[in-house]
């Protein structure tokens, strides 16, 4: 059952990305995958916040399945490379500094209010 739910998960994921990705802005040298990493990163870290709260399968359906079809690491490091071939390292750099900088502040901002909406006491 867990296997079915994190496909299920994953192709919602995917769906997900394919149909926001080409609505998204250019934000300067940020990576085309640059809203979609930082939203599951959100959603990670709200479903970290309620783990012990909900059903192991709503965890493997969100932050395993969906929002690893959500997130894109290949996307992310093809546009640094592109970045790179183009001569532009110093956009390459920045998107990936930025990239992982809003990633983990998300993922913090989404443990945050997880545990505050769902009143869980912190570790």
């Amino acid at each position: 059952m867990m296997f079915r739910v994190i496909f299920v998960g994953g192709a919602l994921g995917a769906l997900a990305r394919e149909l926001a990705t080409p609505l998204m802005p250019a934000l300067g040298p940020m990576t085309s995958s640059f809203v979609v990493n930082i939203v599951a990163c959100f959603v990670i870290g709200w479903l970290y916040a309620v783990r012990h709260k909900v059903h192991a399968h709503v965890i493997h359906l969100g932050a395993i399945g969906f929002c690893g079809g959500l997130s894109t690491f290949s996307t992310f490091t093809a546009d640094l490379f592109d970045h790179v071939q183009a001569g532009n390292v110093a956009d390459a750099v920045i998107a990936a500094s930025f990239e992982i900088a809003f990633g983990l502040l998300a993922a913090v901002l989404g443990e945050m209010l997880g545990r505050r909406f769902h009143k869980v006491a912190p570790r």
